[in-house]
């Protein structure tokens, strides 16, 4: 007899973190559906050497819902994410991480959304499990962003992007969307080593999907010890910065400019904030965004300058050398 697809697929991919899953699939298992859909889970081990796929099969006979494996050889979590894209059945695809704890009634949440809204993708909350006491220097703005953190509150209310809203902007730990509209964005980009769901997101928005934030699609991001450092936030930005310059298209005027002129506007807009926020002696937290925004731009300005002679030989050679 054929087995019949789920509604939706839940995707995780998952590198050597094999007890945090476990913890992650036990929230999954007690998703409350009311019986109006059907879902599945797909665990994507992007080339773990612990015990993560042990951990997997050792749930799947007690599971209640469908619990299946895929090996991505392949590390990077763009090319764990598209591996499973390819592989999920379900009309929608739900993506969290290996260190999210979803509510009970994420999934239903979502699947309520799709359905009153029409939407293409639907994203929700994600609030801060701590694992000890929240860091005195860390101020409640800095867990609405997304940022670092992996926490984003947008807050109490339904949003649409399509209605000009801007806060519908997710992050990997808790988003979902219709598998026709991610075909129509085609696949996360392998190239990003961090910051893959931002470039999706506004991927989608150039595409003319309708993002929804449903607030009631709720998940907690634990929250360790060593990242709740400024330095570490300091380390994302410049990575993400690294990224960023690789991902923006080379023109031919760049051999110039190196950069798009937008790119500078955006630059000595973030300096001026910057410079503002120091005389003026706002509040630490403000001062420390803004430094944040330099340092991935300069960190952007650093990695395009790297690139800067492969361009050029690109360029006169007609043949490409860039990465």
């Amino acid at each position: 007899m054929r087995s019949v697809s789920p509604d939706m697929t839940v995707l995780i991919a998952t590198r050597n973190r094999a007890e945090s899953l476990r913890e992650t699939l036990g929230h999954l298992a007690a998703q409350q559906t009311g019986g109006r859909f059907t879902y599945d889970v797909l665990v994507v081990d992007n080339g773990s050497t612990d015990a993560t796929r042990r951990a997997v099969e050792e749930l799947q006979a007690s599971f209640p819902v469908p619990l299946r494996y895929l090996y991505e050889g392949h590390v990077g979590k763009p090319w764990a994410l598209n591996a499973g894209i390819r592989a999920a059945a379900g009309a929608i695809l739900a993506f969290t991480d290996d260190d999210v704890l979803p509510s009970p009634e994420w999934l239903s949440a979502f699947w309520s959304c799709f359905e009153e809204e029409r939407a293409d993708g639907v994203t929700g909350k994600i609030l801060p499990r701590w694992f000890g006491p929240k860091p005195a220097w860390l101020p409640e703005q800095a867990l609405r962003s997304g940022s670092a953190f992996g926490c984003v509150d947008h807050g109490p209310v339904r949003r649409r992007s399509s209605e000009g809203d801007e806060e519908c902007r997710w992050v990997g730990g808790n988003l979902a969307i219709r598998r026709e509209a991610a075909e129509r964005v085609g696949p996360y980009d392998v190239r990003m080593g961090r910051g893959e769901d931002t470039e999706y997101y506004w991927r989608c928005i150039e595409r003319g999907l309708t993002v929804c934030y449903e607030p009631a699609a709720l998940v907690y991001h634990k929250m360790p010890a060593q990242r709740l450092t400024p330095q570490y936030m300091r380390q994302w930005y410049h990575w993400t910065g690294h990224y960023r310059a690789h991902l923006m298209p080379w023109k031919i005027h760049h051999l110039l400019t190196v950069t798009p002129l937008w790119w500078y506007r955006l630059s000595l807009s973030a300096l001026a904030a910057w410079f503002l926020a120091v005389v003026a002696r706002r509040p630490w937290w403000e001062r420390f965004r803004c430094e944040l925004a330099l340092r991935e731009l300069a960190s952007t300005w650093a990695h395009r300058i790297q690139l800067w002679p492969r361009w050029w030989l690109t360029v006169l050679t007609r043949r490409s050398y860039m990465p």
